[in-house]
């Protein structure tokens, strides 16, 4: 229900009294301190508020109330006629749909926050009307009770909706499959805070405020100007500043004006609410929060009804909007897959129409496609999200592939991208299964001299790079390494794999993440050869016969200062084994294992356990390929039954394999010192060992020695490498 013209001079006066006391308190402190201080009043001001607007908790106002509310009449002298700058409106609301204000909870910081600046309005004499934007209040209102009842996600093991080997009958523009990696962090708060302004620019709301700092006696806050670029579909100049713990973004309210022959503005000019409104890219992202009156607004008409349905949709036409700022086709499909929320029917067939995917490959920057498609893969639906590039034909836009890819090219783009969503799709759901019934390695965290062991469910970076590699690894296998055209590439740079180059120059992420995806499938090829060539076996005879390396962390002093972090012990059926002289064969076997296993080990590092993920995947995927090739049909349930059989025997051998891993004492040995350093085997050991490749040689021995001779001391290793290499001596 709107507040009536008693209830708004209530308020008024509330808040005359409210900003006076704030700034009185904050006279002598630091901007920290002044959103302090204002906390607690803050939150006085705010439920008084809250108090007097009760009714609209719920409900919005009907469009008979919205048509009694007085007009508010405008003090933006900048703005033009809505209608030449909304292509597709002949008339903009002049009124939104509002409510659901007292239902945000709001931190003591957001509060204080919305309190400096509304002191700001008034002690610098500005009739501007703050309103936050986008993606803060969009997710304040799915937090709350209001719209939670209608988005309750079934996390994984609670009801399965669908088999797991369905296939979709039709291709997928949304919300698909029931299985998602839910983040725990429900308490995160968000730190950036977009603040829409209807009467000035940015920068200079952002004097305003340091205006008044300097007023109170308060340090002044630096200003970060981000100037406008519409040839990349940059069209506001944003002023960031650090107040408290926040990074704000002021920025002006936007109207635009196009030519008919281009989608760059002709004319830009701030614009009112509901032109801003109509500008932004999906009507769940228009949505304002009034700092000045508490209450959310939705221009749109629409905004609150998506959010509550779970659709993602455009304000204005949706090719309209996809053209104005392509990468908004890809922003739709990271928001879908974030949210879990299905694409708007119209939409869907905008993003299809190949003028979209001609401006967002000409138009917008590839390191801005890089950055959307890292959200994607950072989102709790990674699968849809690439399943969605697929199905609107965006795919070969984000990756184009085409380059690298053999002369003879008899194999298609679009086979890879589906190997690589199968791929994607099994490492995701299988991660998934692994909350609910973990295996023994999953529960383990087992690691040696020093290494951190993190499981994939906790680590979001792995994981992140896991669906990376998934996604990538059929790409890896079918494209050759080239070397590099540039004759002043050496090393690594010149024979970079399709993947990294795809990575680095197509997607322009970090090089370290190239390197890490890479080793991941590499990896994940070491552990299928070994698994395929019987090590899976081995595995089982290490857990029967009990054989353990443990690891014991040094507690000396001088050890540590050495560089030593700890020991290795050797047992078997539970007696000590001296590795340096034992020749039981089980226990010879057990380090033959360990010498096979240890180099994709020593290459791959903490990311192993995904490695070991894409491995595992990779022969379900290949075990479901199997099936479908079949020349006789196996009715339903029985081709399930007979399927799930076969994948657990799958998931059976690597458990054995991963398990005997650590049980021997591998996780870490990437962090293990040599014995015997460069100087010492030169000067007291092998005196004559030319330098090169036969001390290259040496170094290699030592090592492989060191990983089948687990906790020997250096007197077995100086007189094996004096019987190995006599003519050094």
């Amino acid at each position: 229900m709107a507040l009536d013209s008693r209830e708004l001079r209530f308020l008024s006066g509330s808040f005359a009294e409210f900003t006076s006391h704030c700034r009185f308190a904050s006279s002598s402190s630091t901007i920290a301190s002044v959103l302090a201080s204002g906390a607690a009043a803050a939150i006085e001001y705010e439920n008084s508020f809250y108090r007097v607007s009760e009714d609209s908790r719920r409900v919005p106002p009907t469009s008979q109330q919205r048509q009694a509310q007085p007009q508010t009449q405008r003090r933006n002298t900048h703005t033009k006629s809505s209608s030449s700058s909304a292509p597709g409106i002949s008339a903009l609301p002049t009124q939104p749909r509002q409510g659901y204000g007292p239902s945000i909870q709001l931190t003591e910081e957001e509060r204080a926050l919305f309190t400096l600046l509304r002191q700001v309005r008034s002690e610098t004499k500005l009739d501007t009307t703050l309103r936050v934007a986008g993606g803060w209040v969009r997710d304040k209102l799915l937090a709350t009770p209001e719209f939670q009842t209608y988005h309750k996600v079934l996390d994984v093991g609670s009801q399965r909706l669908t088999s797991k080997f369905q296939k979709p009958s039709a291709p997928s523009m949304g919300r698909q499959g029931t299985k998602v990696l839910v983040n725990t962090d429900k308490d995160a708060q968000p730190v950036d805070i977009d603040i829409a302004l209807d009467d000035m620019l940015g920068r200079e709301f952002a004097d305003r405020l340091n205006e008044y700092l300097s007023m109170e006696g308060q340090d002044t806050i630096a200003v970060g100007v981000v100037l406008k670029n519409p040839e990349k579909s940059k069209h506001l100049e944003t002023a960031t500043m650090k107040v408290g713990s926040f990074w704000i973004d002021f920025v002006n309210l936007r109207a635009e004006e196009y030519t008919q022959a281009s989608r760059i503005p002709d004319l830009m000019r701030i614009g009112t609410a509901a032109e801003d409104a109509f500008r932004r890219d999906l009507t769940i992202n228009a949505l304002f929060y009034n700092v000045n009156s508490g209450q959310v607004e939705d221009w749109t008409g629409r905004g609150f009804d998506d959010l509550r349905k779970g659709v993602v949709a455009t304000p204005l036409p949706p090719l309209t909007t996809l053209l104005d700022d392509p990468l908004r086709a890809l922003r739709s499909v990271r928001f879908a897959a974030r949210l879990r929320f299905t694409m708007d029917d119209e939409l869907v067939a905008a993003a299809k129409d190949k003028s979209v995917r001609n401006a967002l490959a000409q138009k917008v920057s590839r390191e801005r496609v890089g950055g959307e498609l890292d959200l994607m893969l950072r989102s709790p639906d990674p699968v849809g999200a690439m399943r969605l590039l697929i199905n609107l034909r965006l795919i070969d836009t984000v990756f184009p592939i085409e380059h690298y890819l053999a002369p003879d090219k008899t194999t298609s783009t679009a086979t890879l991208f589906d190997k690589g969503l199968e791929l994607l799709s099994t490492s995701h759901d299988h991660l998934a299964d692994c909350r609910w019934s973990p295996p023994l390695w999953c529960k383990n965290s087992r690691a040696a001299f020093g290494a951190v062991e993190h499981r994939l469910l906790q680590d979001e970076e792995a994981r992140r790079l896991l669906w990376y590699a998934a996604f990538l690894k059929p790409i890896h296998d079918r494209t050759p390494v080239r070397q590099a055209s540039n004759p002043k590439l050496t090393g690594r740079k010149a024979n970079r794999s399709a993947v990294a180059k795809l990575l680095v120059d197509k997607l322009k992420r970090p090089t370290r993440d190239a390197e890490a995806v890479e080793r991941i499938i590499k990896a994940s090829t070491d552990f299928t050869q070994l698994v395929n060539a019987g090590c899976d076996i081995s595995a089982t005879m290490i857990l029967l016969s009990d054989v353990r390396i443990t690891y014991v962390a040094s507690c000396d002093e001088f050890d540590k200062s050495e560089g030593l972090t700890g020991s290795l012990i050797g047992t078997m059926n539970g007696r000590l084994v001296d590795s340096a002289v034992e020749e039981d064969p089980v226990w010879q076997h057990a380090m033959e294992f360990r010498m096979l296993c240890a180099k994709p080990l020593q290459r791959v590092g903490p990311l192993w356990r995904a490695s070991l993920f894409l491995s595992i995947s990779e022969a379900m995927a290949t075990l479901e390929d199997g099936f479908t090739r079949l020349d006789y049909t196996i009715e339903g349930d029985v081709f399930d039954e007979i399927l799930e059989e076969r994948r657990q025997g799958v998931i059976e051998r690597y458990d054995a394999f991963a398990t005997a891993l650590q049980q021997t004492g591998l996780i870490g040995i990437w962090d293990q010192p040599p014995l015997l350093d460069g100087d010492t085997l030169k000067t007291s050991i092998l005196k004559g060992i030319p330098k090169g490749p036969a001390f290259r040689d040496v170094m290699d021995e030592q090592s492989n020695w060191i990983i089948t001779h687990p906790g020997a001391d250096v007197a077995a290793l100086k007189t094996h490498l004096q019987e190995t290499f006599p003519e050094y001596i």
